[in-house]
């Protein structure tokens, strides 16, 4: 443990106080907004009327409930409650961290919290419900052992009111009980025009009876069926004409690179991993690490002189871009290589003149077609890397600027722990861009005779005549490495998303578990004998039709 965790484990402590106590106010008051930004109407009133539905006796321990805080040194950093569901089952509410504690783990805390204290006060299941536009509190709920009581193949605003379940005993859930329970009390509130809320009332005998494990009859459901809205799908006829032409041009192809002797696929395998092929292919990486490197250095000095209030450093780096950016890569690599006609000798040694009295080299000796090469590719990016390096700074907003300059933050601490890690997200994929590029932008260096990877594809094909399998190979080199850029610039860019974003992007491989996961929950489509597992295919093609 941390010194730091060790002393957010002595300062946190947990409160148990009643509803409406002044400790608590700013929680629910920035629940209620964020209910509101969230889904607006979309229940048919204003979402943050969920907060005021209960009275705060609901919460009080007389009546079965609990409201308890969270506190970090005197004040409340997360909180939530729970209600009596029925006699056995607490039904957790108001579960909620303050956005300036987000990411710290508070709201597994606050659930474990109060289960412990629903057992301690004789509870055996804990319940709870959350709206189709929560993914954060889904994913809490899922890690925290509770299980769903709707279909999670569903879409979540089809779903519209999301329960969750869990046991706090020894003794496993009682799924298709509590699940009636569930459904039965939605069902009665949707039929209630006086009252729209969707969560279960204390006073509701039908949920009490149904939660025993007493299945009642299906006439809720029944009632709610003939106000349900048929879902039916969209057809995009013109999407699918187009998918299909699609999928026959791109089937052509395929059949076309298997068919196709001129291709020569076997002269394609026999150099794609020969040794001059993969030497030039080392040559190309080298120059564009380095060019990389040395242009985003240099664009980044670039772009600071670019926002300097220096009218000199200002202009010179305004000038410096405007001329790489006029002249094209390939005129530079040529000037750079041929230089020696322009200064036959570099050195060292009395300033305005050539007496090189310090050091003195000679320059067709020193520039060599790799220098040439690497030193037109690095200036070159540089002024685009400048632009793009300017272009993130300016988009972070003044005002954060401003808000760290008044809490006394040095420069150097506002611009590299606040500006920067902001900037990031809008440099990233500009960055990145670049990078792709200058991989295929060396391929014009093959005009100094530099060794890389299309210069010896070129070199290979003039001598066997072989053109379009050796040019496959560069293509297909080329393919490779943009791809393994692409999946870095992929999880740089997630990472760089965390404070933008509640939820990260879903990586590949997440997306392609939940993928299987879905197709592993469509087998077991077949109801069979279940009654839980045949009435959630029966509502599958239903949506609620009382609004909320």
């Amino acid at each position: 443990m941390t010194l730091h965790e060790h002393t957010v484990q002595v300062i946190d402590r947990f409160v148990y106080v009643a509803a409406d106590d002044v400790l608590a106010e700013p929680l629910l008051r920035e629940l209620e907004q964020e209910y509101d930004a969230r889904y607006g109407e979309f229940f048919g009133e204003k979402a943050s009327a969920e907060i005021r539905r209960y009275p705060v006796e609901a919460f009080s321990p007389e009546q079965g409930g609990a409201f308890v805080l969270l506190l970090r040194g005197g004040v409340p950093i997360a909180g939530g409650a729970y209600k009596r569901f029925d006699e056995r089952t607490a039904e957790l509410k108001r579960i909620w961290t303050s956005s300036a504690h987000r990411r710290q783990g508070l709201a597994r805390r606050v659930v474990a919290e109060l289960e412990a204290e629903a057992v301690r006060r004789g509870y055996t299941r804990a319940y709870l419900t959350t709206g189709p536009r929560q993914p954060e509190a889904k994913h809490l709920y899922f890690q925290t052992g509770y299980t769903p009581l709707f279909d999670t193949t569903l879409d979540p605003e089809e779903v519209v009111v999301h329960g969750f379940a869990k046991s706090l005993d020894d003794v496993p859930l009682d799924v298709a009980g509590i699940t009636t329970a569930h459904d039965a009390s939605l069902a009665v509130r949707s039929l209630n025009p006086s009252n729209r809320s969707l969560s279960p009332s204390k006073g509701d005998d039908r949920s009490l009876s149904l939660s025993k494990g007493e299945r009642r009859s299906d006439e809720p459901f029944d009632k709610l069926r003939e106000r349900a809205v048929k879902v039916v799908p969209t057809r995009h006829w013109w999407r699918w004409v187009l998918s299909a032409l699609v999928a026959f041009v791109v089937l052509q192809f395929v059949w076309s690179l298997v068919t196709n002797q001129q291709y020569e696929w076997n002269v394609f395998a026999e150099y794609f991993f020969s040794q001059s092929v993969l030497n030039s292919l080392g040559v190309t990486l080298g120059l564009t690490v380095v060019s990389v490197i040395g242009g985003f250095v240099l664009g980044a000095v670039l772009a600071n002189f670019r926002l300097s209030k220096s009218p000199l450093l200002s202009g010179a780096a305004y000038a410096y871009i405007w001329f790489f950016r006029s002249v094209p890569l390939l005129v530079q690599i040529l000037v750079w290589y041929n230089l020696g006609y322009l200064y036959p000798t570099l050195g060292l040694g009395t300033p305005f003149t050539t007496d090189f009295w310090l050091v003195e080299f000679s320059t067709t000796t020193l520039i060599t077609a790799f220098a040439a090469a690497t030193i037109g590719l690095t200036l070159h990016q540089a002024a685009y890397f400048a632009e793009i390096i300017r272009g993130g700074i300016l988009s972070v907003d003044q005002g954060q600027l401003e808000a760290s300059a008044a809490l006394g933050l040095p420069r150097r601490v506002r611009f590299f722990r606040i500006i920067l890690p902001q900037a990031a997200r809008a440099i990233l994929p500009n960055f990145f861009n670049e990078v792709i590029g200058l991989v295929k932008g060396t391929s014009v260096v093959f005009v100094v005779a530099l060794p890389e990877l299309f210069y010896t594809v070129q070199v290979i094909y003039n001598r066997n005549q072989r053109v379009i399998p050796l040019l496959l190979v560069a293509v297909v080199w080329y393919a490779i490495i943009t791809t393994v850029l692409s999946i870095i610039q992929f999880y740089v860019e997630r990472h760089y998303a965390r404070g933008a974003h509640r939820e990260l992007p879903p990586t590949p491989i997440q997306r392609a578990t939940a993928w299987i996961k879905l197709q592993w929950a469509r087998l077991g489509d077949e109801t069979g004998d279940d009654p839980l597992a045949a009435e959630k295919n029966r509502r599958h093609d239903t949506v609620l039709g009382s609004g909320s």
